[in-house]
């Protein structure tokens, strides 16, 4: 038998519960940047942001303002789109905050956060209103 034939398979990562951890993603995520603005509440303002990357299930999205987003939150968000320059709440798509992180984990910006979204229902299309990111 050769070395290779011999080597143990690598285990999985665990999740914290003790199960292997796997991707909970319906879709695969694209990088793709899109302007948008994520509104957390009816009394609050817009925040600006910029999408890391998207799929129809979610995205992950860069915003700034001075209230941090926390997992479970509930939220909308906005994409840009050239033909119409005001947004308008039948446009407004509900996700949920899957994941929230600082930028800048040192504390040198302490207003813009990534956050991983999951959309409520999946989102076909908007992929055509973005860019591809930069590597």
């Amino acid at each position: 038998m050769q070395d290779a034939d011999r080597r143990e398979p690598k285990p999985l990562p665990l999740q914290s519960h003790g199960h292997p951890a796997r991707d909970r993603r319906g879709f695969a995520r694209v990088p793709t940047e899109i302007a948008c603005k994520v509104r957390r509440d009816a009394r609050t303002v817009f925040s600006p942001g910029r999408t890391v990357n998207l799929s129809p299930s979610g995205a992950a999205v860069t915003i700034t303002g001075p209230r941090r987003a926390r997992v479970g939150e509930r939220i909308a968000i906005a994409f840009e789109q050239p033909h119409c320059a005001i947004t308008r709440a039948a446009h407004m798509i509900t996700a949920t905050v899957v994941r929230a992180e600082p930028v800048d984990p040192s504390g040198g910006d302490d207003q813009s956060q990534r956050l991983g979204l999951a959309f409520d229902t999946p989102q076909f299309g908007l992929g055509a209103l973005g860019h591809p990111a930069a590597a």
